[in-house]
């Protein structure tokens, strides 16, 4: 990871009829699986656009899936020395990372080139001033126009491509908002969806707080997400005879640790 807060590569060119690449320093790695059992490749990348070291450019940790990418796999980042260049295309552009295998990380320099064509149908569907850097993290994120058209159509509201990002990030899907709508939910403004999800609020979560005899707010639920107000604790704090707390109060006695 040194190698990218000490490099800084100065390549730029400008692709016809898709608009400027993005460039600068990249690696792939598949050594956090080993920690988080995940299937996933390790991502960073460090643009070379930046003018000072204040996080510029900087994709921290973007874990994408294994089957987005070409050209690399985890079985060839064992093989040291090895050149390699990776590409991942989408809607949203290609990007590519070309370098040398050490000790189970792919480093070297890497390409993006924006999709013009994604610009205008993103446009058209209300989406304008997305940069390419933006164009760039829709590409890791996965973001494409059938995804966004699906969000729309689901009904979420107060959406900008910053918001877009947030509920792609953390998995919200149109699923997920009609399971909450169904446990008495029907949340549809993005900033509330991200926030829920982001805390781990679920229909099951919602449905069991009714079955233990609340009533929980969206903002209640995200409360007792945040603090483990589950069926065990409460079922701790009734078994203690207090049978008449609130949710307000359990929340509050979290809180303080009054349950110690």
């Amino acid at each position: 990871m040194k190698l990218l807060a000490a490099v800084v590569l100065l390549v730029s060119f400008v692709s016809a009829g898709r608009g400027e690449s993005l460039s600068g320093l990249c690696m792939v790695s598949a050594l956090h699986n080993k920690v988080r059992n995940t299937d996933t490749a390790e991502v960073m990348l460090r643009r070379s656009d930046c003018e000072d070291d204040r996080g510029c450019g900087v994709s921290d940790n973007s874990n994408i899936a294994w089957s987005r990418w070409t050209g690399v796999s985890q079985e060839l980042l064992e093989h040291e020395g090895t050149q390699l260049q990776a590409h991942m295309s989408g809607e949203a552009g290609d990007l590519s990372c070309s370098g040398i295998v050490h000790e189970g990380v792919l480093a070297g320099k890497y390409e993006f080139v924006p999709n013009s064509a994604f610009l205008q149908k993103m446009s058209a569907m209300g989406f304008d001033g997305i940069t390419d850097r933006k164009q760039e993290g829709f590409l890791l994120l996965d973001i494409t126009t059938a995804w966004v058209t699906e969000m729309k159509n689901a009904g979420v509201t107060e959406l900008s491509t910053n918001k877009l990002m947030g509920l792609r990030a953390l998995h919200v899907e149109p699923a997920y908002i009609r399971a909450m709508a169904a446990a008495g939910y029907p949340e549809l403004r993005a900033n509330k969806l991200t926030e829920m999800k982001a805390v781990g609020v679920t229909p099951e979560k919602a449905q069991e707080a009714k079955a233990l005899g609340f009533h929980p707010t969206e903002q209640e639920l995200i409360q007792m997400s945040i603090f483990k107000i589950d069926r065990p604790f409460v079922e701790r704090m009734r078994a203690k005879g207090l049978n008449d707390l609130s949710l307000a109060k359990l929340i509050q006695v979290k809180i303080f640790k009054l349950d110690d």
